[in-house]
C-alpha cells in the first residue's frame, strides 16, 4: 500500500534547495547534523532508506528554524522536539497512517516499514497525537 502523497527523497532534496541548504555525507558518528553557519546538512553514509529519509527531514527542521545549539539542555531539547515534529509533519500523512494501522492491525514495525519511516519517528508522532 504505497500512498500517493508520500514524501519522496527528491521532495526532501528540493526542500533543502529551497531553504538554500547544502547536503553532504560523513562517515561514522551521528546519523545527521545541521550547521546553521554554513547552511549545511550532513548525513552518515550507510543509513537505511527510512533512516536517511527521517534524518534528513529532521535536519531540514533545524534548517527551517535556523537552529543553533544553545548549550542549555532544556532549549536544545525543545529544538530537537521541534525538528522531529517538523519531520513527522513532512513524512506522515494521517490517512496513510490510519490505512497502514488498519492493514497491519496495529503492528507498528510493519506500519513504519509501509510508511518508509523509522519506528522512532512513528512513536514520536503517536506520542504527540495521544498527548
Amino acid at each position: 500500500m504505497i500512498g500517493l502523497t508520500q514524501t519522496t527523497f527528491p521532495d526532501l532534496h528540493r526542500l533543502a534547495e529551497a531553504l538554500n541548504v547544502t547536503l553532504t555525507h560523513h562517515e561514522g558518528g551521528a546519523k545527521g547534523y545541521y550547521r546553521n553557519t554554513t547552511r549545511t546538512i550532513t548525513t552518515r553514509r550507510g543509513l537505511s532508506a527510512a533512516q536517511y529519509k527521517c534524518t534528513l527531514a529532521h535536519e531540514l527542521g533545524h534548517a527551517f528554524h535556523h537552529d543553533t545549539p544553545t548549550g542549555n539542555g532544556h532549549y536544545d531539547q525543545r529544538q530537537e522536539n521541534r525538528a522531529w515534529q517538523f519531520a513527522a509533519n513532512l513524512l506522515i500523512d494521517m490517512q496513510e497512517l490510519e490505512n497502514a494501522c488498519a492493514w497491519h492491525q496495529g503492528n507498528l514495525a510493519a506500519v513504519a516499514d509501509e510508511l518508509e519511516i523509522t519506528q522512532y519517528l512513528l512513536n514520536f508522532w503517536l506520542r504527540r497525537v495521544a498527548a
